[in-house]
């Protein structure tokens, strides 16, 4: 849509606004107020409908991991079985070995030499205890993971609730919910594989997702700015403007729109604008990603702001999962994540040396 268009449809749909609202208008204004509750009542179904869905998923899951713990469980008990029995065939293997008469001829303890015993020869069993206490502590880990990443989904679907007042049009990609996952996603999966490809160091890194962030503020607000200018609002007034929700919901959603949409121009321009120029594809498809989500965040109706703040430790986990009393020099990886002052995501240290 050009800028022309979008004034002329913009002006069109405030002046058709103001008219059903001026006196004389009450039969319109009747049917805005039962359309809007008519509205409310199937957005508040859709929301039962997508909870219920989120229920059963978690049911479904928690269900499959049980299924996969028992297996797990029957597979150490069947290797504790194994290594029983390897145990009691080795103790009579090296006692045979020991009682026959030709093993004296050079050394009568065939399977000790240079003061250590060849388990492995002496005795199989060491093999599948070996394994077995490996097996243990991959299951362990994996429990752990599944319980960290169970207690985050909760913590995020708890905060996304009650940060709204109203429900979410689940039709929506760009919605507060599908954000959040992304960038959670993000943090986990694509922050490391950039890391590990680039050899970066915390401190590099941290340094690249701030100058991103903050390009994605400044990019943000100058096209609001355009905006208002389109619509005649005078900057000043961008406060005043706040309160009319109708208008800032509709700049909102345009630019979220515009943003979600693979425009890889809007992006590139962040990129520059941030003085970051990625040379290998892992590289350019990091930033470029880091730059969509920000500002998808950015523009939710209630918008969410990263603030780079280390005081706020009770808001803060380290990298590597130490308490607070363990951490040295901490510096911010990744920002904490507010909505006014209610924190949604928690920000990331690591120790600085």
């Amino acid at each position: 849509m050009g800028t022309a268009e979008f004034s002329a449809f913009s002006k069109t749909g405030i002046y058709e606004e103001l008219y059903k609202s001026s006196p004389g208008g009450t039969t319109a204004e009747d049917r805005r107020e039962t359309s809007a509750c008519e509205d409310k009542t199937a957005v508040l179904e859709a929301l039962c409908h997508d909870l219920q869905e989120r229920v059963t998923r978690l049911e479904e899951g928690e269900d499959k991991r049980r299924v996969w713990a028992e297996s797990v469980d029957t597979q150490l008990q069947e290797l504790k079985d194994s290594q029983r029995q390897y145990a009691g065939t080795s103790l009579n293997a090296a006692t045979n070995h020991y009682a026959g008469p030709s093993h004296y001829n050079n050394n009568p303890y065939p399977h000790y030499q240079g003061g250590d015993w060849h388990h492995q020869g002496a005795f199989p069993g060491y093999v599948v205890q070996k394994e077995l206490q490996e097996k243990e502590e991959e299951n362990k880990k994996l429990k752990e993971r599944v319980k960290d990443l169970e207690a985050r989904n909760e913590e995020l679907l708890s905060k996304v609730m009650s940060m709204h007042k109203h429900s979410e049009d689940m039709n929506d990609p760009s919605r507060l919910s599908a954000v959040l996952q992304m960038y959670e996603k993000f943090r986990l999966h694509e922050w490391e594989k950039f890391r590990t490809t680039s050899s970066l160091t915390y401190k590099k890194g941290s340094i690249i997702i701030k100058r991103l962030f903050d390009a994605c503020e400044e990019d943000i607000q100058q096209r609001k700015l355009n905006l208002f200018e389109v619509l005649g609002i005078p900057p000043c007034n961008e406060t005043m403007t706040n309160s009319n929700q109708g208008i800032m919901q509709e700049i909102r959603n345009i630019l979220r729109y515009s943003y979600y949409q693979n425009q890889s121009e809007f992006y590139h321009k962040i990129v520059m604008q941030a003085s970051i120029d990625p040379k290998t594809t892992i590289q350019k498809e990091f930033t470029m990603q880091c730059c969509r989500i920000y500002c998808l965040l950015l523009l939710q109706d209630s918008p969410l702001k990263a603030v780079w703040n280390l005081q706020e430790l009770k808001y803060l986990e380290h990298v590597d999962k130490k308490g607070y009393e363990y951490w040295r020099k901490p510096t911010l990886l990744w920002p904490i994540i507010k909505c006014g002052e209610q924190v949604v995501v928690k920000g990331v240290v690591w120790d600085e040396k």
